[in-house]
């Protein structure tokens, strides 16, 4: 198995710091480390697997609170189950299981069909990328993007963002960013924001009319900026696999009327 481990920093600011786990500076590093491995039957097939994880190496708010975000990301990246343990040792052990796995699933695939020549269909992959994004007074997004091939048509991707409170270390919820009651009148924000970028429902040759408006809900996937509230739907919850990742963004002044003051100042 080959693997490689590397720290380099990163030239990012975030809202909350500057790029500089001690008390004055925040500065933000980068895990990553990357595996492939041949499939055991062939050498014609592999599974590759990288890590690209974005961290925090100080942290402005002091080392314990440093330590606690980070452990959250290590946690939000690659499991619950791995909470406590360094990102090296949380990615090796990740790695080994995804391997294990992968010469398991795609050997007993292989042999059940070994007169084919179709060996793209057992070249897997998994990657996960963490990084910083937007923030909002005390909540930092933190984005979490997968994109997974394990054969079929094609892969899978998904980007799942979280929102953490720089004051606390800990992940906030949708309902503690929102008074009691938020989910109609926001999910008709929801709406009007995806008939905006995709079309009127009125039209059926519009993107939105082929959209599920079920779905079209506060759904917890959520991230925050300075001028509003974003919530992403993955590849089939709403539309199709061709339109992607959707992005619904509602303004502040729009969610004003349903926030909990508790959590931002508007």
């Amino acid at each position: 198995m080959k693997r490689f481990f590397r720290s380099a920093a990163v030239a990012a600011v975030v809202a909350f710091g500057v790029v500089a786990c001690n008390k004055s500076e925040t500065e933000i590093d980068i895990f990553e480390s990357s595996t492939e491995e041949a499939l055991e039957l062939t050498d014609s097939a592999s599974v590759t697997i990288n890590h690209s994880i974005e961290y925090l190496r100080s942290f402005e708010g002091g080392k314990v609170l440093c330590e606690k975000i980070n452990n959250l990301i290590l946690r939000m990246c690659l499991g619950d189950e791995y909470d406590g343990l360094s990102f090296g040792e949380a990615s090796e052990s990740l790695m080994q299981k995804l391997v294990a796995d992968y010469q398991k699933e795609a050997g007993d695939e292989y042999k059940a069909n070994i007169e084919t020549d179709s060996y793209w269909l057992y070249r897997w992959s998994y990657n996960v990328e963490g990084t910083f994004s937007d923030s909002f007074q005390d909540l930092q997004t933190y984005n979490v993007f997968s994109d997974v091939f394990l054969g079929g048509a094609h892969g899978m991707q998904s980007l799942i963002p979280h929102v953490i409170n720089l004051k606390t270390g800990k992940e906030i919820e949708e309902s503690d960013l929102f008074n009691e009651g938020y989910e109609e009148p926001v999910a008709d924000l929801i709406k009007a924001a995806l008939q905006k970028e995709w079309g009127s429902p009125e039209d059926s040759d519009s993107a939105y009319s082929a959209m599920e408006e079920e779905g079209m809900v506060p759904n917890g996937c959520f991230s925050v900026s300075e001028d509003g509230v974003t919530w992403f739907y993955q590849p089939y919850v709403i539309a199709c696999y061709a339109q992607g990742i959707v992005e619904a963004f509602v303004s502040w002044d729009d969610l004003k009327p349903y926030v909990n003051t508790s959590e931002v100042k508007l």
